[in-house]
């Protein structure tokens, strides 16, 4: 039975079988968000203009096509802040909603740079994480204090 499964499997042109399997499976969105810090241990975080309840927050936006998340999450800073900043670490992958997934990263800004605010941002800063603004998404809060937390240290055998 498997042998002829596989059979029937490889003469289906590999077109319709992409068609087929895209068809079959659920589609979704893919976000990520961004807690980016300064050499000096400080955040960025953004006032956003589509935010209502969580006006304050960090950056984030929706992975396109063939995007990484660390590529969405740099281009993202770029677009909303015009900052440049690198990626070193995924801190969460969680659903949002039932069809939306998201993917929390966080990096490091180059020192020396000036935050020019997109049309989606009101304001721009980087604060302790101690000092995060009240009207903040809890869970961003909870992200930022966690990615501000030091490593625990390796214990080698000596």
């Amino acid at each position: 039975m498997k042998a002829l499964l596989a059979r029937l499997f490889a003469a289906v042109p590999r077109p319709l079988m992409r068609a087929a399997v895209g068809a079959l499976n659920a589609r979704f969105n893919i976000s990520v968000v961004g807690v980016f810090f300064a050499a000096d241990g400080r955040v960025l975080i953004l006032r956003h203009v589509f935010r209502r309840q969580y006006p304050w927050g960090l950056p984030a936006g929706f992975l396109k096509a063939g995007e990484t998340p660390a590529e969405a999450a740099v281009r993202e800073v770029k677009e909303e802040t015009g900052l440049d900043v690198a990626v070193t670490g995924i801190i969460a992958v969680h659903p949002v909603r039932p069809r939306h997934m998201e993917v929390v990263v966080a990096g490091t800004a180059a020192a020396g740079q000036v935050i020019r605010p997109s049309h989606e941002i009101f304001e721009g800063a980087f604060v302790m994480p101690h000092a995060l603004p009240v009207g903040m998404m809890p869970s961003q809060s909870d992200w930022v204090r966690r990615a501000a937390k030091p490593a625990p240290a390796l214990i080698t055998e000596a």
